[in-house]
């Protein structure tokens, strides 16, 4: 795998760098961080990201060194790499910062998952976009499964660990409300621009004709299994949407 690395701004052809043992990044986790990618050599939504990632800071108390520095070291690092890449841009509470681009593959085609009840608390909600990620990797990979779904102590769908949740309900396409418990997902707001969304809050356990995760990485990803069990999967109306997405990426 090719990866470029910057660290607090300079290329680090080893990919190796000096971040101090007592940085609270590393210490307690006080990180945040945006993911993004690029369609034919442009990143896409990447105002969007650099926005939410100056919200994120704010909120977690990180240094935020400003849009354009960070617009400037993300192209950097893509244009390094070559062709199209997965970008991350790493803060930390030390104030340090990290840009790697590394390679990028194709969407999953389908995924896996299990429901878990999770509920984000007040001091640090959903919306924030954090690196204290430990929790939802080992639920995941203690499941065995693709991705987990936080839902809420009466059963409504939040968001997955890394993505967001749409579903199809009679012909009609919801996702959940963007209430403070879940992120404000940058292809999650690229899919409602392209076709009408309910934003409601459902229940996993209702009546379900399609079900789908989507993120930077995942588009609009069907859900085949549930808990086990099958799950609604994808249909022509996550299709339709689908199609649009990847004419909007390849304009």
């Amino acid at each position: 795998m090719t990866k470029v690395v910057l660290f607090d701004g300079k290329f680090r052809p080893d990919r190796l760098v000096e971040l101090p043992a007592d940085d609270q990044g590393i210490t307690t986790g006080l990180t945040c961080f945006e993911t993004l990618r690029s369609y034919q050599g442009r990143l896409l939504g990447l105002d969007e990201h650099l926005v939410r990632l100056e919200e994120s800071a704010r909120a977690m108390r990180v240094p935020y060194p400003g849009a354009e520095l960070l617009r400037s070291e993300a192209c950097d690092a893509m244009a390094r790499h070559g062709g199209d890449v997965v970008v991350r841009m790493t803060l930390t509470r030390g104030g340090h910062r990290f840009v790697v681009a590394t390679d990028v593959g194709p969407p999953p085609a389908s995924m896996r998952c299990a429901s878990r009840t999770f509920e984000p608390p007040p001091w640090l909600p959903g919306s924030v976009k954090h690196g204290s990620r430990a929790g939802s990797v080992l639920v995941v990979e203690s499941l065995g499964v693709d991705e987990v779904i936080w839902v809420d102590r009466h059963g409504f769908v939040l968001e997955g660990t890394r993505t967001n949740v749409f579903a199809v309900k009679r012909g009609e396409l919801y996702t959940p409300p963007l209430d403070g418990r879940i992120l404000q997902g940058v292809t999650r707001g690229l899919l409602l621009s392209l076709a009408p969304v309910h934003e409601e809050s459902f229940r996993l356990d209702e009546p379900l004709d399609e079900l789908y995760a989507s993120s930077t990485l995942k588009e609009l990803c069907p859900i085949v299994e549930l808990d086990g069990k099958p799950a609604a999967g994808g249909g022509p109306v996550g299709q339709d949407l689908a199609a649009r997405f990847r004419r909007l990426v390849a304009g």
